[in-house]
């Protein structure tokens, strides 16, 4: 057995390539929240400024909108990535777990760039959608998955 070689290893390429690229985008959201830590000069929290009223989250400070962009991805990235692994280890198609990752890492894209911008927002908005959509189509491919194999 060669480990290196990945010989009697379980490989999940296309989550392994997937959560690559979204840990890459994370580390560049949490750098973007220290660094607006630093300007502000706020250790924790986000200061007297903490809410964004609705249809006006551009208004917001720079700390808030990068700490929720932090968060928001911290929210839902692991469950869209336990359930695309989860998928790729039930042998689902190949182009559905494509289709699957290309869509959570455009809608994290999306809602990255579109947090922060003034309604209407499309950016956020969408990305949002493709999000829940993501997670939906995951969902009915894993029950539909484990009825057939049950």
């Amino acid at each position: 057995m060669d480990i290196r070689l990945g010989r009697d290893m379980i490989m999940l390429p296309v989550t392994l390539i997937t959560a690559s690229i979204l840990g890459i985008l994370y580390v560049f959201l949490s750098i973007a929240v220290s660094g607006e830590r630093g300007k502000s000069k706020i250790g924790l929290g986000t200061g007297a400024e903490a809410t964004a009223v609705l249809g006006q989250e551009h208004a917001a400070s720079k700390l808030l909108i990068a700490v929720r962009r932090h968060g928001h991805f911290a929210e839902y990235v692991p469950i869209s990535l336990i359930l695309l692994a989860l998928l790729e280890l039930a042998n689902t198609g190949r182009n559905v777990l494509i289709g699957l990752a290309v869509a959570l890492v455009v809608a994290r894209l999306m809602i990255t760039m579109g947090m922060g911008r003034p309604a209407p927002n499309v950016l956020r908005a969408g990305g949002n959608v493709v999000q829940l959509l993501m997670i939906l189509t995951a969902c009915c491919f894993g029950l539909l998955a484990a009825v057939t194999n049950w």
